[in-house]
């Protein structure tokens, strides 16, 4: 199932520099994000050290010599109940970003999620990986975790029934 039509060969790579970050595989979805989309979201985690917060990937799945998730935008959660080591989108995270990604990105869909693990380093927990699994269910969706403490970051998709860590090409 491809989704929107990608606007002139904004795929990765034709005429612009990209570098890899971590490692492809050859059996995934490819991951393709905007440096400055990446950027933005380094900036929002860094706005609260102290507690998780999050927000969700807006792009497309598109086919060009084979799949590839391209990430082209970025919408905080809002209404979320926070604390330091955990993270809940309630009704109205999911309201909001409904009406939000509708009125601002209507040719994109939700591609994944994005939250942080400040001082608690990059990887999935058991209540991060149930709502992957009952949230961003498809294939090609992704979840971002960033550390904002340790300034690290890590990709994570679905590849042979599991939900594992990725790499991803940045398109500058």
């Amino acid at each position: 199932m491809l989704l929107p039509t990608p606007k002139p060969l904004q795929a990765f790579g034709v005429g612009r520099p990209w570098r890899t970050l971590g490692s492809l595989h050859p059996d995934a979805v490819l991951v393709v994000v905007w440096e400055s989309l990446l950027a933005e979201i380094v900036e929002f985690s860094e706005r609260d050290r102290s507690r998780e917060i999050g927000g969700f990937l807006l792009g497309g799945l598109f086919e060009h010599e084979g799949e590839y998730v391209e990430l082209r935008h970025f919408i905080p959660a809002v209404d979320v109940r926070s604390q330091s080591a955990s993270l809940t989108f309630t009704h109205d995270t999911w309201s909001a970003l409904t009406r939000d990604a509708e009125r601002l990105y209507p040719d994109d869909v939700v591609v994944g999620w994005q939250h942080t693990h400040p001082n608690m380093g990059i990887f999935l927990s058991e209540k991060d990986l149930f709502i992957h699994r009952h949230f961003f269910s498809q294939p090609w969706q992704i979840a971002l975790v960033v550390d904002p403490v340790k300034q690290e970051l890590g990709f994570f998709q679905w590849r042979g029934g599991e939900v594992v860590d990725c790499g991803i090409v940045v398109l500058e």
